[in-house]
Order: C-alpha cells, then sequence, then structure tokens
C-alpha cells in the first residue's frame, strides 16, 4: 500500500523537527563553550581569534535554527501585540537568512510608529514565500527587497518592494495574505515593471 502525500509530508516534517532540535544543542554546545574560553585571557591572539571566529560561525548557525523553528510554528502561531518598527525588523533579521548573498534588502528611515497586533510568525512565513517565488520565478543576478512603513490615520502600512521584477506576482499576493489572522485591514499590490510592491495594513492598537 502506498503511502499518502499527507503521511509523506508528515514524515518530512517530523525529519525536520528532529534534525533542528539535534542541530540546535550542537550549536548551543559550540557557542556556550567558545563564549566561556573568551571570558578568560588569551594571551595568543590567534587562537582568540579563532575562538571569535567559530563563535560568530555558532551565532550565525544559532539564528538560522531559530528562524527555522518560526517558520516550523507559523501555523500555530499567536497574535501579538507589537510595534510596526519591531515586526519590520523581525521580518528583516529573518528574511535576510534566507535571502542569497546578491540581494540587497533595504529598511528606509521612519517618521512615525504604531503598535498592531499580528502573527509575526506567520507573516515571515508568508514574505518567505513570496521571496521564494520571486527567486524561483524570475532568477535575476541583483534585485533589491526592500521593507518600509509608515502610518496613515489609525492604519500602519508595511510595505514590501522589489525592483527588477517583470511576472505577475498580484494573485499570489492575494492567496498569502486575503487569509491572515488577524484579518488585515488594507491591502495593496502595485505592478509596473521592473518594480514591483505590496503593502498590507494593520489597524493601530493602544501603545503598550
Amino acid at each position: 500500500m502506498e503511502e499518502s502525500p499527507k503521511s509523506d509530508a508528515q514524515l518530512w516534517r517530523f525529519v525536520l523537527e528532529r534534525a533542528v532540535h539535534e542541530l540546535n544543542n550542537r550549536v548551543g554546545g559550540i557557542l556556550s563553550v567558545s563564549e566561556t574560553h573568551l571570558s578568560h585571557t588569551i594571551d595568543d591572539s590567534e587562537i582568540r581569534q579563532s575562538l571569535e571566529l567559530i563563535r560568530d560561525g555558532a551565532q550565525a548557525a544559532s539564528d538560522f535554527v531559530v528562524a527555522i523553528i518560526d517558520l516550523l510554528a507559523a501555523e500555530e502561531g499567536a497574535a501579538d501585540l507589537i510595534r510596526l518598527s519591531e515586526l519590520r525588523d523581525y521580518l528583516r533579521t529573518r528574511l535576510a537568512l534566507f535571502l542569497p548573498r546578491h540581494i540587497q534588502l533595504i529598511t528606509p528611515p521612519y517618521t512615525s510608529d504604531v503598535v498592531v497586533r499580528a502573527n509575526t510568525k506567520l507573516l515571515f512565513f508568508k514574505f518567505l514565500a513570496l521571496v521564494e517565488k520571486q527567486l524561483v520565478e524570475q532568477p535575476l543576478p541583483s534585485f533589491s527587497v526592500e521593507l518600509a512603513l509608515n502610518v496613515e490615520g489609525s492604519t500602519g502600512w508595511l510595505t514590501y518592494r522589489s525592483s527588477g521584477q517583470s511576472g505577475a506576482l498580484q494573485a499570489i499576493c492575494k492567496s498569502l495574505f486575503s487569509r491572515m489572522k488577524p484579518a488585515l485591514i488594507g491591502f495593496n499590490v502595485q505592478e509596473k515593471p521592473p518594480e514591483f510592491q505590496v503593502a498590507i495594513g494593520f489597524a493601530a492598537v493602544k501603545a503598550r
């Protein structure tokens, strides 16, 4: 009897969860040991530099594992109160882990901020899915991605903008962001090749 696609998906999820768990334990151990050694006086500069490289590499690996854990928990995550600027920083740091080195991620300055209710992990999953579509369907040698925020009245807007894009992404964006919980109060897609942007709006709530 053949296994169903659902059973295959469950198996691969189990394998991935176990792999992430084991990797997290091992990376955490390397990070802890290197930081312990670096907390002591080390006269040999080459040894200290080597330990710093090991620590920095372990920290980068730890950040990547945490991002994968967030993706695995995306559908189970709950909405929290968060500043729009903090939401953008969360998305920026995690998306940057998956972007090829030739893609620049830009976060322009903002003049106002607002507290919103958002499922950060699910939004990370959605934006990463959008990035994947762009990279697979329109593989370009170089383009930039921008995450901008602005506030209009009682709505906080988070805008994803990319350059060098020629494919139609409006239908993909509607599929990704139409069933968000809590629901978005604003949604706008603009495609003017070679530029593309999608803006999603959140209702402002009381400040923390």
